[in-house]
């Protein structure tokens, strides 16, 4: 993959990339979101990690905003154990979730984020005809389902006790972007659009 957008690209995580991946997952103010600040990663376990075979299709990127390698995503094509974690209905639809972390906290609050989000929209869209994103967040992470509600995910599901952090089961929230939100927001704006061209115009003509 490699998108690039303005001071935004989001490109393969390649081998040279992983000394920089082990500085940010040593990071606290980045485990304490991510993984989990009980987590001792090694440069050999990190490449062990994130080279693993997926059930799926995977996308694994750097984030980058100014040629500056700032951040790691992953996406992925939903499969059979996610559709039973998430209490997800598996469909005929195409469905991708992703996470994401921003590893420089100095980047942190900048709508950087936000604009990585919607480029994968717009590449899942084009490339893959996707009907819909998810991903998970804790509900003690407010910043961060604040930014993805900003970026079009609504909550779904409650998921008590889902994930294992820090030797606790914390509660997240399933969260969804729809493609035919999207478009019926889209015809709603067209509508309403059309009808103040009308009333104008009979306000005109009076």
């Amino acid at each position: 993959m490699n998108i690039v957008e303005n001071e935004i690209c989001i490109r393969t995580l390649i081998d040279d990339d992983f000394p920089l991946m082990l500085k940010w997952l040593t990071d606290e103010r980045v485990l304490e979101f991510y993984g989990g600040r009980d987590k001792k990663y090694t440069l050999e376990s990190l490449k062990k990690h994130y080279t693993e075979p997926w059930e799926d299709e995977v996308f694994r990127v750097i984030i980058e905003y100014n040629n500056v390698p700032i951040g790691y995503g992953q996406i992925y094509k939903m499969y059979d154990e996610l559709y039973t974690d998430y209490h997800y209905p598996k469909t005929d639809e195409i469905v991708y979730g992703m996470d994401q972390f921003i590893g420089e906290p100095n980047y942190w609050s900048k709508g950087i984020g936000t604009r990585y989000i919607k480029l994968i929209f717009e590449f899942l869209k084009k490339e893959r005809n996707a009907n819909a994103v998810i991903l998970d967040p804790h509900k003690n992470n407010p910043r961060a389902i604040r930014a993805y509600q900003k970026s079009g995910f609504r909550i779904i599901e409650d998921l008590p006790e889902h994930e294992l952090h820090e030797g606790k089961k914390e509660d997240c929230y399933l969260m969804e972007y729809r493609y035919d939100d999207e478009t019926i927001m889209g015809r709603i704006i067209e509508i309403n659009a059309r009808s103040e061209k009308i009333f104008n115009k009979l306000k005109d003509e009076k």
